[in-house]
């Protein structure tokens, strides 16, 4: 007796690498939206942010550029793996706190964050990694969301759509920094292995040959979920934050199909922040 057809293409999709990759970063995504969008108005509702209206830019804008500059000084010149290293696991553990103490409290967040941030220095397996980087994410969207009105943080989706571009498309250097990450071994991306021989002391992005994980950059995850974060905080109570979390996660759909027809490296935030930023304006002229 045979399978019908339909269970058939099931079976064989579940066990395509590329379906389970896919599926597997798509609940990623999705987690960080959801405890961003918890942890936004707590923050809101407690005094911790940068301000309101467009204050949160500056640090924002900032934040990425001491990134790029930390990732950049890594792999062209030759900078101290330690001292980056460092850097970047305390900017973790603050970014965790922001989304742990929502919930916990200062005290126990930082508790919680300290714990997090040691598993991912310690543990080099995708499983905590991944789980760290969820919650540390969804805690500077909660945070920047939490900070900023929705109309500057779709300005903010929109700037950095278009810096992704150039920097994937143009300057290239976004490889660079994407290999930097994996050098360092820092949580500072997704990842999903897809095949049994994936080894994670020697990940590279190269985009060449066969892919043995599906990757997605922290900060393909994180702008979306800012202006998921919000509106909810604008909007509390409503659900008008679900527009811009459903087109994000069209966007990541259409960015995964694009991933898996055409090889190389592509940038992802033209994608999930253009789906973001469509849903978003459904429910403003709406």
């Amino acid at each position: 007796m045979t399978d019908p057809p339909v269970v058939g293409n099931l079976t064989r999709a579940r066990r395509d690498p590329r379906v389970r990759g896919a599926v597997g970063v798509g609940v990623l995504f999705l987690a960080v939206q959801l405890l961003a969008l918890a942890a936004a108005p707590r923050l809101a509702g407690s005094g911790v942010s940068y301000g309101s209206g467009g204050d949160a830019l500056v640090p924002l804008v900032l934040g990425l550029v001491v990134g790029t500059v930390l990732s950049l000084a890594v792999v062209r010149y030759g900078a101290s793996r330690r001292l980056v290293r460092g850097v970047m696991l305390v900017s973790l553990g603050a970014a965790q706190w922001f989304a742990l103490s929502a919930f916990l409290g200062s005290l126990a967040g930082a508790v919680a964050a300290a714990a997090g941030t040691l598993l991912a220095w310690r543990v080099p397996r995708p499983a905590v990694r991944n789980a760290v980087a969820v919650v540390g994410v969804a805690g500077g969207a909660a945070l920047f969301g939490a900070s900023l009105a929705p109309a500057y943080a779709a300005g903010a989706l929109v700037l950095a759509a278009g810096y992704d571009a150039y920097a994937v498309y143009g300057s290239g250097h976004m490889l660079d920094m994407a290999d930097a990450s994996a050098d360092l071994r820092v949580p500072s991306m997704f990842v999903v292995p897809t095949d049994d021989g994936y080894d994670d002391a020697n990940a590279t992005v190269t985009g060449e040959g066969t892919p043995a994980a599906t990757l997605l950059g922290a900060g393909d995850a994180l702008f979306p979920a800012m202006l998921t974060a919000s509106v909810g905080v604008g909007a509390p109570g409503s659900l008008a934050a679900a527009a811009p979390l459903l087109g994000s996660l069209v966007g990541l759909a259409a960015l995964q199909v694009l991933v898996h027809r055409v090889r190389g490296v592509h940038a992802g935030l033209p994608f999930v922040n253009g789906g973001a930023l469509a849903g978003w304006l459904v429910v403003v002229l709406a």
